[in-house]
């Protein structure tokens, strides 16, 4: 797998197979979405690239406001979802830094500049809850849209239910939270790193 940081860097190819999200702890709903991402891309004979940000957007709107209430506590360092990602077969992964210019971009100066001119997106993956750009006034009707408008094909990926609710990484940090290893590792659908596992698991 190729991990690339930051538009100028990445390879210009005649078209990507694309999942856009955080993708923070890599979990079974995220794994879903990979999957269908992988045959997709293998259907359409082109690279799967998953484009994920860092620092999490809601770590650089903690920073700016100064409210580290707001911060995430990561399921996953950067380095353990490349691992992850690359464990799932997914051929690149580019890291887009959450900046400035990117919490300011709209939805449509998104797709224009980062999946239409920057990727050659030719299909793109996103969870059913997906928002972005500034304010989150995009979702995936507005994708979709783009895509019909660009050239490219839009789908969205519905939530992966599990124990009566929809698996999700903010579900994953409450499970921890609370020193429930056991139920977070089913919703990750794989083992906890010990240097992530709550201190009361690992000594208790």
């Amino acid at each position: 797998m190729k991990a690339f940081y930051g538009l100028p860097e990445v390879e210009r190819l005649p078209g990507r197979a694309l999942a856009i999200g955080n993708f923070d702890g890599v979990h079974r709903g995220h794994q879903a979405i990979i999957e269908k991402l992988n045959t997709e891309a293998a259907r359409r004979c082109m690279p799967s690239c998953v484009l994920t940000f860092e620092p999490h957007p809601r770590d650089y709107f903690a920073q700016l406001t100064g409210r580290a209430a707001g911060a995430v506590k990561r399921i996953t360092s950067s380095e353990e979802k490349l691992a992850a990602l690359a464990r799932y077969g997914v051929d690149q992964v580019l890291v887009l830094p959450f900046d400035r210019w990117l919490a300011s971009c709209s939805s449509q100066g998104f797709i224009d500049a980062v999946l239409v001119r920057g990727l050659s997106a030719a299909y793109v993956i996103v969870g059913d809850d997906f928002q972005f750009g500034a304010g989150r006034t995009g979702n995936f009707d507005t994708l979709a849209a783009a895509g019909h408008r660009t050239g490219f094909d839009a789908e969205s990926m519905p939530a992966f239910p599990a124990q009566g609710a929809r698996i999700s990484s903010t579900l994953i940090r409450l499970a921890l939270a609370r020193g429930d290893v056991a139920t977070a590792e089913q919703l990750l659908g794989r083992e906890l790193s010990q240097g992530r596992k709550p201190r009361a698991q690992l000594f208790g």
